[in-house]
């Protein structure tokens, strides 16, 4: 079915046109899931269920369900990391909210070998007030091995300064810990290792939460943007 694939970026891919109910997403999300056994052992669930319904929502808790930008981040952080995620596009109209996604695989191997030796000094804490379905501290180390392709993957997902559920960001081994963080940030955003894409509805598009970090440009005149996003395991 995911006939799209983007060169450059291995770990993404978009079928177009898509009609899906939700046992339909369920039972194709089940389908490319490494793991055997039940639903709840191949798909992440939450106190919501398997899928969540992401759609802007004029009074809410947490910046992802507001028009703001969403900075870059891998899903599951606070509670269990999925392998790949899916996202199924059921309305978008107007300019704005493309998804980033940024190839931290490729920024790696871009790295000199000084930059490479002291990101594996680095290691980091995040901690959000859970307002939505995820929050708590956590501490990870910055450099990460793929736990099915054993490449070497970045942990670093950005500070979210906003009023509507931040989230906080430590960073230890490194004197200039600012200096770093920002140096790596802009690292992320280069284009050579950056797709963007813009939605049409019935967008159906797959992304491996460990390879990628993704984010969401803020909404604009998109405020219809909705989508259906399963975790799989």
């Amino acid at each position: 079915m995911l006939t799209t694939k983007f060169e450059g970026f291995e770990g993404i891919a978009l079928a177009r046109h898509q009609e899906f109910s939700d046992q339909e997403l369920l039972a194709y999300a089940r389908s490319l899931s490494r793991q055997s056994g039940p639903l709840e052992q191949q798909l992440l669930h939450w106190d919501f269920g398997p899928i969540m319904h992401m759609h802007y929502q004029a009074e809410a808790a947490n910046y992802l369900f507001s028009d703001e930008c969403v900075p870059l981040h891998w899903d599951g952080a606070f509670f269990r990391e999925p392998a790949a995620l899916l996202f199924y596009c059921t309305e978008t109209d107007g300019e704005g909210g493309d998804t980033i996604f940024s190839n931290t695989e490729r920024l790696w191997e871009a790295l000199s070998a000084s930059e490479q030796a002291q990101c594996r000094q680095i290691s980091l804490k995040y901690t959000t007030e859970k307002k939505a379905h995820y929050g708590g501290e956590i501490h990870v180390s910055l450099v990460q091995t793929h736990p099915i392709s054993g490449k070497t993957i970045l942990r670093l997902a950005e500070r979210v300064e906003t009023a509507k559920n931040p989230v906080t960001l430590e960073i230890f081994g490194v004197a200039d810990a600012q200096g770093f963080y920002q140096s790596m940030v802009e690292k992320l955003y280069q284009p050579r290792f950056v797709y963007q894409h813009r939605w049409q509805k019935g967008d159906l598009l797959i992304c491996d939460n460990f390879t990628y970090l993704h984010g969401r440009r803020a909404l604009g005149s998109n405020r219809s943007r909705a989508f259906k996003r399963v975790q799989i395991l």
